[in-house]
């Protein structure tokens, strides 16, 4: 390059207004350069570059898709001594004058939605030329990449997503990605779901059947906000079990009251269940979530069955109550005169049996005139007795019926409350 070249370019970069044949400037500037051709490819050795990441920020995390969305600017320094010493001031271009040099064509492995490789003049870019030949190349990006997520402790998750970033023509006998030692720089680090606790850069060879490939990959490590669900999903869930308990101080033979609150508690956690998976993924384990909802409505389930029982036992003993006042009516016919003659027949064998010292006195003749009289007697005490046999059973077996309502009815006050804060304790440590 000669002195009058090298005074002309630092005119126009010194003042621009001078000279009014830009395009001439870049024409001479990249005179003899064949931007088709990589650096240090006469030399046999691979081009290595260098690369950073800027986050500006985070875009929603979806779990029903497994993607997540970031906003970056992606940076590539690399050497090109084709370019070194032509100037004495660092150049830089932007847009479609960027295509007059040779520059990578860094790909995302993992996005599903990306304007990395979009033309120059279509998106945020620049190039840096610098007086050494070294060149910095910086690039906005917006990626939607894919982030394959595991939702066992849902939602008292973390989770990492990866950006795995390479060249998608040059092999790594051309190129070879490593990164700028250091932590990935994040502008804005606020989520409405999780909390950014930082990246991890690693460099790999990725081998395909077209050959080998070099990519770096940063993966970022987020933990999962639990306000929103503690507020909309543990809270309503606590106070719904809890309500299903007023049951167990309802009266016992109230079933369509109980039933109807049982009722109403069911449905309400499966209403909480149904809502939220309609937002997950449809993955083929149970989450945490699930594990607390479905506990939570065996809880409930079982304040309904033990509602069942108990009114059976009360409803036993009060229709026994009932058959025993119409007990006397109910006797047939037939054990009723049997157990009146037994009846007569055992006491006039006890009080009129005959002796030798009644027959001489004469008493023989004089009981047997009170006959019909001590028959109505006997006849009425065997219908009591035949009443007291069965009536004394019947009242032991529905006092026991009505006290075992009670101690289920009183144990299950004491016991759903407990086992359920014992189940809260061990599903808040374990996860």
């Amino acid at each position: 390059m000669s002195v009058q070249q090298s005074l002309l370019v630092v005119l126009f970069l010194t003042y621009p207004g001078l000279i009014s044949g830009e395009d001439d400037v870049i024409t001479m500037f990249f005179k003899g350069y064949d931007k088709a051709v990589r650096p240090d490819f006469e030399k046999g050795k691979p081009t290595i570059i260098r690369s950073s990441l800027y986050v500006e920020s985070f875009g929603n995390i979806e779990e029903a898709n497994m993607e997540y969305k970031v906003y970056i600017y992606f940076r590539q320094l690399w050497t090109d001594t084709r370019l070194a010493g032509k100037l004495n001031h660092t150049l830089t271009l932007k847009g479609g004058e960027v295509d007059n040099i040779w520059i990578p064509d860094p790909y995302c492995y993992n996005a599903r939605e990306s304007n990395m490789m979009v033309p120059n003049e279509e998106i945020n870019s620049f190039v840096q030329i610098r007086p050494s030949g070294d060149i910095v190349s910086s690039k906005g990006v917006t990626l939607l990449a894919s982030c394959v997520m595991n939702l066992h402790n849902f939602p008292l998750d973390s989770q990492t997503c990866a950006l795995k970033i390479g060249s998608y023509a040059y092999t790594t006998n051309d190129i070879v990605y490593v990164w700028i030692p250091g932590e990935v720089r994040v502008g804005n680090k606020e989520m409405a779901q999780f909390e950014y606790k930082g990246s991890k850069l690693t460099s790999d060879i990725e081998d395909f059947d077209t050959g080998n490939f070099s990519s770096v990959t940063a993966t970022f490590s987020f933990q999962r906000r639990i306000g929103y669900f503690l507020i909309q999903v543990y809270f309503p869930t606590i106070f719904v079990v809890m309500l299903s308990w007023i049951v167990f101080w309802m009266e016992k033979d109230d079933i369509g009251n109980r039933m109807a609150l049982g009722i109403t508690t069911i449905l309400t956690i499966m209403f909480l269940l149904g809502s939220l998976n309609g937002n997950l993924p449809k993955v083929s384990y149970p989450k945490a979530l699930d594990w607390y909802l479905l506990i939570s409505f065996s809880f409930v389930f079982l304040s309904l069955i033990e509602c069942i029982i108990v009114y059976l036992f009360t409803k036993k003993a009060t229709s026994d109550d009932q058959k025993i006042k119409l007990k006397k009516t109910d006797i047939p016919l037939s054990k009723r005169i049997s157990s009146s003659l037994k009846s007569v027949i055992g006491s006039k064998t006890e009080v009129n049996a005959p002796t030798p010292h009644n027959m001489q006195n004469g008493i023989i003749n004089m009981a047997a005139s009170n006959d019909d009289l001590e028959m109505v007697h006997m006849t009425t005490k065997a219908d009591k007795a035949v009443l007291d046999d069965g009536a004394l059973q019947d009242s032991d077996n529905n006092e026991k019926m009505k006290k075992i309502a009670n101690v289920i009815d009183n144990a299950s006050r004491f016991l759903f409350p407990f086992v359920f804060i014992c189940y809260n304790i061990f599903y808040w440590t374990y996860y």
